[in-house]
């Protein structure tokens, strides 16, 4: 698996909720049965619009060399970790996400544990010389 096809996929995801936080905000969280006040919906738009633009800008880091992919994708693995961690946050301690919490719980694991395959355990390409 290529970074190049991870950060494919990471984008498309972060432009979908991105672009449905910020137009359906109130629909999404009562998915997680979270509570929906005014604030609370200002709040989803604005995070719609951090990931909308997350995944536009992984879009556009595609085709950058692939030393600079390396290091984006180390990014990306943190920015993982960080949020399936606080989604466990959420759907315990705090109790903001009542239910379909475990959908963020599956999408940030699954970007982690697959950004820390490619960066850690995925065997080097060799060229063939001819």
């Amino acid at each position: 698996m290529s970074y190049r096809l991870m950060f494919i996929v990471n984008a498309v995801v972060l432009a979908i909720f991105g672009v449905l936080f910020m137009v359906m905000p109130e629909f999404v969280l009562t998915q997680f049965k979270s509570e929906v006040y005014i604030a609370t919906l200002y709040v989803a738009r604005f995070m719609g619009a951090a990931l909308l633009m997350g995944g536009l800008l992984l879009w556009f880091l595609l085709d950058v060399p692939a030393k600079k992919q390396k290091l984006i994708a180390f990014l990306m693995l943190a920015g993982s970790v960080g949020g399936f961690a606080m989604s466990v946050l959420g759907m315990t301690s705090i109790g903001v996400l009542r239910e379909n919490g475990w959908m963020l719980l599956v999408l940030f694991g699954a970007f982690a544990l697959i950004y820390a395959y490619v960066l850690f355990l995925q065997p080097k390409q060799t060229e063939a010389k001819p």
